[in-house]
């Protein structure tokens, strides 16, 4: 069940070659947020393969390979949802729900789905976020006040009153692409039990 979709086409990163842009584009964006993942590594059976009276071959198994795995959470990255995908889903979602029901499983479609997925899982990822102020420059020194740690992004902006603010401004700062977002530095702290 693979078939080619116009458009998108294999990219490189970091010597690995990943089936389209937006799989690469995850790639470094995990990487720049220094967590550890696996590319493509888990396969599942979906349905056995067999042999039919009708077919002279036997008829192949069906499987799926997420494209991510980040500690528990498996995410599939789909710019576009196929024919072939969407029968492919549902087989998936049968086979969770019998097989693993405790199971983390998302699809994302950008780099904005991927950090709100992350952001209800930090924790069990084993991470916090780590919110510093921008510091202050006064006439004769410069005041930095306090380090907070909140257990999700969300969770830092309703307290700091950022609610119904853009994620896409604290995502480049997290992954090291500007230093404040909102006049705070956001940095994933790993949390050291």
């Amino acid at each position: 069940m693979s078939e080619h979709i116009v458009g998108v086409e294999p990219k490189v990163y970091n010597g690995r070659k990943y089936r389209s842009t937006l799989e690469a584009n995850t790639a470094k964006t995990l990487d720049e947020m220094g967590l550890s993942w696996e590319y493509e590594t888990k396969k599942i059976t979906l349905q056995e393969g067999f042999y039919c009276q009708y077919q002279k071959d036997k008829v192949k198994a069906i499987n799926y390979i997420p494209d991510f795995i980040i500690g528990p959470i498996m995410i599939e990255t789909k710019g576009f949802e196929t024919p072939d995908w969407k029968i492919k889903k549902k087989l998936l979602y049968k086979y969770l729900k019998e097989n693993d029901p405790n199971a983390i499983f998302y699809m994302v479609k950008n780099n904005k789905q991927l950090l709100e997925v992350l952001d209800n899982h930090w924790q069990y990822l084993g991470y916090c976020i780590e919110v510093r102020p921008k510091p202050k420059k006064t006439k004769d020194s410069v005041q930095s006040d306090a380090v907070t740690l909140y257990d999700s992004i969300s969770q830092a902006m309703e307290e700091l009153g950022l609610k119904g603010k853009s994620m896409a401004s604290i995502l480049r700062s997290l992954t090291g692409h500007t230093e404040y977002a909102y006049n705070y530095n956001w940095k994933l702290k790993k949390i050291v039990l």
